[in-house]
């Protein structure tokens, strides 16, 4: 019923129920869904998964195979808990290279564990702080790396005059 209807119902003196409107009928065809022009879902992206590669390498000769998993779009978990620290300092030294030429991170997360990520893959969340400095250079690779060995290794002697770099 319309604006119109009603006036004319009150003036011609027709009685109108208080709080009443009647219902008018829905057209079906206005009323039914188009399902041609609802608009499409996109379908979710769902890329490729990330793989997580992780590696606890005893000797340096692991670090090509620890890089060609950096290369290769995978991240890496490193853990240099069975590494001395000679041999652990050189696989951080290559493989923050690594890091660094493929837009990567390095972050340690334990004090013998580090994340490594391609540039595709964020770290977020609490990660270790490093270690306090200290003014003793035994300490300098721990405090740097903040690596601690298993098996603590004698100091390098001091290399002779003939040693040839």
């Amino acid at each position: 019923m319309g604006i119109f209807d009603s006036l004319k119902r009150n003036i011609m003196g027709e009685s109108i129920e208080e709080g009443y409107d009647p219902i008018e009928p829905i057209d079906p065809e206005i009323d039914e869904i188009d399902r041609n022009n609802a608009p499409a879902r996109e379908p979710m992206s769902t890329g490729a998964a990330i793989e997580l590669k992780v590696v606890k390498p005893e000797r340096y000769a692991n670090v090509k195979q620890i890089a060609d998993h950096l290369l290769n779009h995978r991240t890496v978990v490193l853990n240099l808990e069975a590494t001395n620290k000679e041999t652990a300092k050189r696989l951080l030294d290559f493989l923050s290279g690594v890091a660094y030429s493929i837009d990567g991170q390095l972050k340690r997360v334990a004090s013998n564990t580090f994340v490594i990520t391609p540039a595709n893959v964020d770290v977020s969340g609490d990660q270790m702080r490093p270690a306090s400095a200290t003014d003793d250079s035994q300490n300098k690779f721990t405090t740097t790396y903040g690596l601690s060995s298993a098996a603590e290794e004698e100091p390098e002697a001091a290399p002779s005059s003939d040693t040839i770099y």
